[in-house]
């Protein structure tokens, strides 16, 4: 394994009278194309330690709700089917009021010779990972699966998307990375599974339905219809993106629609929970570019920061890629170096701040309440509009969200006041919430990773500028608005 990944929590030494190695499954919640399951399975091997895989779902989690808890859940399922394939000592925990979480962990880390965990660089892991890492007798060490790249090989986080292509680029140029196992077989674990018993209590709900409406969550957020978590979903996503939609991506992604007609992927969920791996999306997505079986001869290799050739001969590919890796890289990049466990208006650039501290007194034509926000009752139809769509479907088409975002800091008391409730939205409602790019989406909205436009306007000063009659004159908007229309039931109310 490529040891730039490999990033060491604490000075332990290895335990060798511990009984197995824990890997513990935090963000990539997946056996397959995961280098953090590919360490912990190698560090098994070497040591001839039993490899157990434990995943866990608290209930206390920040924005927690019906929606997000049953999409996790619906992964856990499938993680249980494919461990059973593969003969996977698999340990899941559901806390719940009488089966607490508290100290689970800690329990059995006692038996462990090593720890392998998730190197993922927001929410609430970077501070999980280093309370355990105190807390234990051996070592854990947080793998990064985050991207095609380990970002170690990166000194600093990028400032603009243009300087951090070239620099993917060029890495490129000196040799394709080290990937993971894709799909494991059941020879490959064969002698790690030595039937070691978890804790009681362990296990997943027989019902999921049932044990849901046991909760009484912190959000009242219903599961989005026909969205449902885990691999197995993620899988024939991907499939169908690959069959239907890439070749219309470059042309075709920007346009606003529903998600059966829009040209983009659907997989954002399924990233951010970790059922699938940006790596085998790269792979499928040049294969099915390519017209066959792809290796790195067939790749373009374009100039370094050609992002129209790079990757491949298809356009819509290299755009679907770009967005993949470079777009989504500076993201986790943002958060990668110090992993702020929060981030703020602070975290902009200079010429940003003062901008704003130039206009933070300006007078704002209209002025909404989260409650209003909410429940899209504002003057606009286009900002209502993309509101419903991410209440009823835990997703935004992604023009609508750059728009939705701009509206909110125009329509705000403040800057700060303007953060919070896009946050606070977001991630309540979006499957896709509380991740890197999530952050880095909103803040580009308050001019991260862009440039200073001209002519100077209220509010905005020379942050870009986004307005509703600009994206009419520029989208045929009927169909997305009638989309919106079926979505709501033609009521004047979000929430029936």
């Amino acid at each position: 394994m490529n040891q730039d990944r490999i990033r060491s929590c604490n000075q332990n030494s290895f335990s060798h009278d511990g009984k197995y190695i824990l890997y513990w499954m935090q963000a990539y919640r997946r056996f397959d194309s995961n280098h953090a399951f590919a360490y912990a399975t190698s560090l098994a091997k070497k040591y001839s330690k039993e490899l157990i895989v434990y995943e866990g779902l608290r209930s206390d989690y920040p924005w927690n709700s019906k929606r997000i808890h049953k999409f996790i859940l619906e992964g856990m399922y499938d993680n249980q089917t494919r461990a059973d394939e593969l003969g996977i000592n698999y340990w899941p925990f559901v806390e719940t009021k009488t089966n607490p979480a508290k100290g689970i962990l800690k329990a059995i880390s006692k038996d462990a010779a090593a720890i392998v965990t998730d190197d993922f660089p927001c929410f609430i892991i970077p501070e999980q990972t280093t309370k355990l890492a105190s807390k234990v007798n051996c070592p854990l060490y947080a793998v990064d699966s985050n991207s095609l790249l380990p970002f170690s090989r990166f000194e600093k986080e990028a400032s603009a998307a243009r300087i951090l292509r070239i620099w993917i680029h060029k890495e490129f140029l000196k040799g394709i990375p080290d990937f993971t196992k894709q799909k494991w077989e059941k020879k490959d674990l064969e002698g790690l599974h030595q039937n070691t018993k978890p804790p009681k209590n362990f296990g997943l709900p027989k019902d999921l339905d049932t044990f849901l409406n046991t909760f009484a969550f912190k959000e009242k957020v219903l599961p989005a219809k026909g969205v449902k978590g885990g691999r197995n979903d993620a899988l024939k996503i991907l499939k169908t993106f690959l069959s239907k939609k890439l070749n219309n991506y470059e042309t075709g992604r920007s346009q606003p629609n529903s998600q059966e007609l829009t040209a983009t992927s659907g997989l954002s969920p399924y990233l951010h929970f970790g059922h699938i791996g940006i790596e085998e999306i790269f792979t499928s997505v040049l294969e099915a570019s390519n017209k066959g079986k792809w290796n790195p001869e067939r790749m373009s290799y374009g100039k370094p920061g050609d992002r129209e050739h790079f990757y491949s001969e298809s356009s819509s590919a290299n755009h679907f890629l770009d967005e993949l890796i470079t777009w989504r890289d500076i993201g986790f990049l943002f958060f990668w170096k110090d992993k702020p466990s929060r981030i703020h208006l602070g975290n902009l650039p200079d010429w940003v701040k003062n901008n704003f501290n130039k206009h933070k007194l300006d007078t704002r034509e209209y002025l909404y309440t989260l409650e209003q926000f909410e429940s899209a009752k504002t003057h606009d139809e286009l900002w209502n509009a993309a509101q419903t769509e991410l209440v009823k479907t835990g997703r935004m088409h992604n023009y609508m969200r750059m728009l939705w975002g701009k509206k909110v800091i125009e329509w705000s008391k403040s800057y700060e006041e303007a953060f919070l409730i896009l946050e606070h939205l977001n991630n309540k409602y979006a499957y896709d919430g509380r991740n890197p790019n999530s952050y880095t989406g909103i803040l580009w909205c308050f001019g991260l990773f862009d440039r200073p436009w001209f002519p100077e306007r209220n509010v905005f000063g020379n942050v870009r500028f986004m307005s509703s009659d600009s994206t009419k004159k520029k989208f045929k908007m009927n169909s997305y608005l009638q989309y919106i229309g079926e979505l709501s039931g033609n009521s004047d109310s979000l929430f029936p």
